[in-house]
């Protein structure tokens, strides 16, 4: 079995973590009430474009968060 090793959190990486809770927020808002009982069309493409673009942002946030690290490290 393996070990679990703690890591550090830092206050960067939570703020980090709060924009995306704020843009899921915001996301769900999109959908969250419905006019007629349904979802018109124009706002679920909307809502899937939106999704799918924080989503990547959220997966890739490792390959940003090290680039902008390195970034400040080099001035």
């Amino acid at each position: 079995m393996k070990k679990i090793i703690a890591k550090s959190v830092g206050m960067f990486e939570l703020f980090y973590d709060l924009v995306f809770v704020y843009a899921i927020s915001k996301i769900t808002a999109m959908v969250h009430h419905p006019v007629n009982g349904g979802i018109p069309l124009v706002t679920l493409l909307q809502f899937l474009f939106v999704v799918i673009v924080v989503l990547q942002i959220w997966l890739f946030r490792r390959c940003i968060l090290t680039g902008i690290v390195k970034i400040v490290i080099l001035i």
